[in-house]
């Protein structure tokens, strides 16, 4: 329900993908949704790295401070079990920052095949955070499980294609948006946000 006159949320986010999944989970919320762009935003995010809940309300707060709007932001990333987690948080930059998501899916795959090849077990991680002006930010995290498989598809980003779903007996690559949209990392974590703040606080807020 993000329509004209609803109170604005900034979606902290230069990731067409990402913005394209905020704006169907949080259709049921009464926000009217803008990128940076519209905020005014200009320039990077800032990104420490530590971890998905330290990126999450960095980049939530850094919107919300630059354009005294409300901001939702989200850091996430693959994990190879048998690999403690890696690549975890470094997920869009392990590879370098010339590198594509093509690029880094099929260079995880061959470094899972080098390294852990009898086992592929994957997870997608996710933190949302919200920042209002004047409050700490809140965090929400959601996960789903899945293995790493050679590319299939052609929906989704990221590393989708090559994550084979458990709970949809897919890759999110094969999967419609409308499938993916219902087990997720990131509608696991804005659901849970919805739950604990963002529903009770943005009828609220103008």
């Amino acid at each position: 329900m993000s329509v004209e006159g609803a109170a604005p949320l900034v979606v902290a986010t230069g990731n067409p993908g990402k913005m394209a999944e905020f704006r169907r989970l949080l259709r049921a919320i009464p926000w009217r949704l803008i990128d940076l762009d519209q905020a005014g935003i200009g320039g990077e995010l800032p990104e420490p790295g530590e971890g998905y809940a330290e990126n999450a309300a960095a980049k939530a707060t850094a919107a919300c401070l630059r354009s005294g709007l409300p901001a939702i932001a989200d850091d996430s990333g693959i994990e190879v079990l048998a690999l403690r987690g890696w690549p975890g948080p470094e997920s869009a930059r392990w590879l370098g920052p010339d590198a594509g998501d093509a690029d880094r899916l099929r260079a995880l795959v061959d470094e899972v095949e080098r390294r852990t090849p009898d086992d592929r077990r994957v997870r997608y991680v996710a933190v949302v955070a919200l920042a209002r002006p004047g409050a700490e930010p809140v965090l929400a995290r959601g996960h789903c499980d899945g293995v790493l498989v050679a590319p299939r598809g052609e929906a989704g980003f990221g590393y989708d294609p090559g994550f084979f779903s458990g709970d949809l007996g897919v890759t999110f690559g094969e999967a419609t948006a409308e499938q993916k949209d219902r087990v997720s990392h990131r509608a696991r974590a804005l659901a849970r946000l919805a739950e604990s703040e963002l529903l009770q606080w943005s009828a609220g807020y103008r």
